[in-house]
């Protein structure tokens, strides 16, 4: 199956309450209402990832 479009989002920032984090997401949209994706996260407490699939649709 082709991949229609793709993305990479990255983030990075500081706050006064859990200090600084990093953030990075990838994803492809498979269909026109379906994409997968991605993610990694760090920030000074813990380290996470997951993958996950996004389904949108209109009313």
């Amino acid at each position: 199956m082709p991949v229609r479009t793709g993305y990479v989002e990255a983030q990075a920032g500081a706050s006064t309450l859990t200090g600084w984090y990093a953030r990075l997401e990838a994803g492809a949209r498979l269909r026109p209402d379906l994409g997968l994706f991605g993610f990694a996260e760090a920030n000074t407490r813990e380290r996470m990832a997951g993958v996950g699939a996004r389904w949108t649709f209109g009313l």
